[in-house]
């Protein structure tokens, strides 16, 4: 039951925050704003003030935001969002993605303050670190060690009875045993010790034998309230940029070769991973909210009909050729892209269920554990 309040929380949060992009914006600019609405209609119950509704809805997914104009009503009404200048309806447009952009900004800055275990690369400041672990990050399919059952994320504590202080020392040993019976005791993502015994084994004919794990040593990182304020900008900078180049060659190859990248989910394959998330903790959930928002946001603004950035593309080309579209042919254009994302979700949701099938249902299952 827990995993199912942490995703419907994520997933409302990323989308409320992002209406609000576009209310605060329209508020702003001096758009009127007919209804500001928490969660989904049925309504639990509104009221009204300075001519704006404000509804609280029962389903907890987000929100919406109505804004007087967005369907070309309102030709009469200088405040309508229809008679505003182009770079204003632009700015209203782009803002829920900004938002999304802006709370993922937050949101990192806040996991670097806490502390975020990640990999200790030479430019880190090894007086900056605590709680060093030497963790599992690689398992080759079908080595010993995937075998026995090893793990990515499994944290080393012995080797043969021995203690290790960094993954230097600790590959050393293994490769000074090797020939021999390894005992590994490592600490799991439950926080509970487990043994596994293994030996090198050959996987290649014609290549040295190995155990097929791959290590790094992480630790927690302080970076003080500044230096996280710079972090967390520098990894949403850097996350941005990288979910924009992934769309570009997860489009590319569905035009091309007609297929979606395996690495692409939709939300039962978030709901899957949110579960995962949550066993990992706190800490791990904010910064899955994070990625989840900077997603959110490049995808919404991309430019297609129906999404903000198809929106603003409209407003734009309109303003260039100083030609309005017709309303219908927008509407239309607009509601046949929403069509197709529709479809394309739907088949994104047959596709998840067949990759996390046993997942979905040991997730449904937790659900009310």
């Amino acid at each position: 039951m827990e995993t199912v309040i942490i995703f419907i929380l994520i997933l409302g949060l990323l989308i409320l925050v992002h209406e609000l992009g576009h209310f605060i914006s329209a508020i702003k600019l001096k758009v009127d704003v007919e209804e500001f609405a928490i969660g989904f209609p049925p309504k639990i119950f509104s009221w009204k003030r300075n001519g704006i509704k404000y509804s609280i809805n029962w389903i907890p997914m987000g929100g919406f935001v109505k804004i007087k104009g967005e369907q070309g009503e309102g030709l009469d009404d200088p405040r309508s969002f229809v008679n505003q200048a182009a770079w204003k309806k632009i700015l209203i447009v782009s803002a829920g993605v900004l938002m999304n952009f802006f709370l993922a900004f937050i949101l990192l800055s806040i996991v670097f303050m806490a502390g975020f275990p990640q990999e200790l690369t030479a430019d880190i400041s090894q007086a900056n670190v605590r709680d060093k672990n030497v963790v599992i990050l690689q398992i080759t399919e079908n080595s010993p060690a995937a075998q026995v059952g090893l793990e990515v994320g499994d944290k080393i504590r012995k080797i043969n009875g021995q203690t290790f202080e960094s993954d230097e020392d600790i590959y050393a040993q293994l490769e000074f045993l090797r020939g021999e019976e390894i005992t590994l005791v490592v600490l799991k993502n439950n926080d509970q010790e487990a043994i596994y015994n293994l030996k090198h084994e050959v996987l290649e004919e014609g290549t040295e034998s190995r155990l097929g794990i791959g290590i790094t040593e992480t630790g927690i990182v302080d970076y003080g309230f500044w230096g996280s304020i710079v972090q967390g900008f520098e990894v949403t900078v850097f996350m941005i940029a990288n979910i924009v180049k992934a769309l570009y060659h997860l489009l590319a190859n569905l035009i091309t070769k007609g297929d979606l990248a395996e690495g692409f989910g939709g939300p039962v394959a978030v709901a899957v991973i949110t579960g995962q998330i949550v066993k990992l903790g706190f800490i791990h959930i904010i910064y899955f909210a994070a990625l989840l928002s900077i997603n959110l946001g490049v995808i919404n603004f991309f430019p297609f009909p129906a999404l903000d950035g198809g929106r603003a593309l409209f407003i734009l080309a309109q303003a260039v050729t100083r030609k309005k579209l017709n309303e219908k042919v927008e509407a239309w254009i607009h509601n046949s892209g929403f069509i197709i994302l529709i479809i394309l979700l739907i088949v994104i949701t047959f596709r998840d269920f067949t990759i996390y099938g046993a997942g979905i249902w040991q997730t449904i299952q937790s659900w009310f554990m």
